[in-house]
């Protein structure tokens, strides 16, 4: 009868010079070292990682903070500039009447300058045509003593009064267009804002 002689086989590694056997426990060292530096390499690029997607998002934010502000500008700049038709519209309505008006209070003002500086002194007041009589009524027994006569050369608002010492000449109308004037400037200014905006951008 035929037999069968089983036998063991094994591999047989030959080591290289110096090759040295690891134990259980330096393999476990090994093991927690790797581990450990795993950790704080996944620390690290987590880190990193939120840093990136935090001013991401930061950029962000500001850029719609940055959009809302120029919005609101914007709004801001349309909203004064509606408003230049009727501000420019009741300056020129209502500048004659408030020169007409404030004609006879610099008149008088003048005259009581003139009464503290020089009471001895006689003031000659110029109006224009058909302002004469309530301007005589309103100086009436001023001190000093003020004659008042029309002068054809002068408009509406405006007024001369002369003394000794000199003479003061008065013009509202100037001042009303200058006013007028400082309301358009204010608002060319306002206009041009946006194209000052992108300037400053560039």
């Amino acid at each position: 009868m035929a037999s069968i002689r089983l036998e063991k086989f094994a591999y047989i590694h030959h080591s290289e010079p110096g090759t040295k056997l690891v134990s259980g426990e330096e393999i476990k060292a090994i093991r927690k070292e790797a581990f450990e530096a795993g950790v704080r390499d996944g620390a690290a690029a987590a880190s990193e990682a939120f840093s990136s997607e935090q001013s991401r998002c930061l950029s962000r934010v500001q850029e719609v903070i940055g959009d809302t502000f120029f919005a609101r500008e914007e709004a801001h700049r349309l909203a004064l500039s509606s408003l230049r038709p009727l501000i420019e519209s009741l300056a020129e309505a209502v500048t004659p009447a408030l020169s007409a008006a404030g004609l006879s209070a610099e008149i008088a003002k003048i005259a009581e300058d003139a009464a503290t500086r020089a009471p001895d002194d006689m003031l000659a007041v110029f109006v224009p045509i058909g302002m004469g009589i309530g301007i005589a009524e309103m100086l009436q027994g001023a001190n000093p003593t003020v004659s008042v006569s029309e002068d054809p050369t002068l408009q509406s608002e405006q007024a001369r009064v002369s003394w000794s010492g000199g003479f003061d000449l008065i013009d509202l109308g100037a001042t009303a267009a200058a006013a007028i004037a400082a309301i358009d400037g204010f608002f060319n200014e306002v206009e041009q804002l946006p194209e000052m905006e992108i300037q400053h951008a560039n």
